[in-house]
């Protein structure tokens, strides 16, 4: 089942840093009392970083196998080129530049 647009809304208002060093600061507190909303964020948070993480490792590796493949190989520069665009497509969630504490209190 699909999320509510309730709960989508209060996920689009969260700060994700400011929820996980708050949750990080004292686990055995602020974790148990975590929204519906903010543990939903974290778990596709979750997922979404380890689909980069994925992603990202089988990047290094073509290119580790393109160090030993010959510069005119179109096969492995095509593998490598979309390995990037893949990872590139799921970087695209996060602002850039990332905002940070100070430029969102200025």
């Amino acid at each position: 089942m699909p999320a509510s647009e309730a709960l989508l809304a209060a996920v689009a208002k969260l700060d994700m840093i400011e929820l996980c060093g708050r949750i990080l600061s004292n686990p055995e507190r602020n974790a148990p009392r975590a929204t519906a909303a903010e543990v939903y964020a974290l778990a596709r948070a979750t997922e979404g970083l380890w689909a980069v993480a994925i992603e990202t490792k089988l990047l290094v590796s073509a290119l580790d196998q393109g160090a030993w493949a010959s510069l005119g190989d179109l096969e492995h520069q095509q593998r490598v080129a979309h390995q990037l665009g893949v990872v590139r497509d799921q970087l695209a969630f996060m602002p850039s530049p990332i905002p940070t504490k100070t430029q969102a209190g200025e």
